[in-house]
């Protein structure tokens, strides 16, 4: 039981960075929209400058997190292969049939 609230846990985490993302994208574009204008607002866009840039740095180290996690998980399971080779492996296994 534990696993499934882990792994729910997990799947909330990556929830919250794909909206974090989301208003990543907002932010860029309220900035990209304002500074197309003849007369921009500095302090609009200094905040939305410095929102962007603290949910760039949260974002990189949620992901980071996940990534570890992840690692060390399939490394316990025994799964130490390189992307690289288990594409070539793969690869082989589609071209043997």
């Amino acid at each position: 039981m534990a696993t499934y609230s882990l792994a729910n846990e997990r799947l909330r985490a990556l929830e919250d960075i794909e909206r974090e993302i989301g208003a990543i994208l907002q932010n860029a574009g309220t900035v990209i929209l304002e500074l197309s204008k003849e007369k921009t607002n500095e302090r609009l866009l200094d905040r939305q400058a410095a929102a962007f840039t603290a949910s760039v740095l949260h974002v990189e180290a949620e992901l980071s997190a996940q990534i570890r996690y992840l690692t060390q998980a399939s490394r316990r399971l025994g799964l130490t292969k390189t992307h690289s080779s288990s594409f070539r492996e793969t690869k082989q296994e589609l071209e043997s049939q």
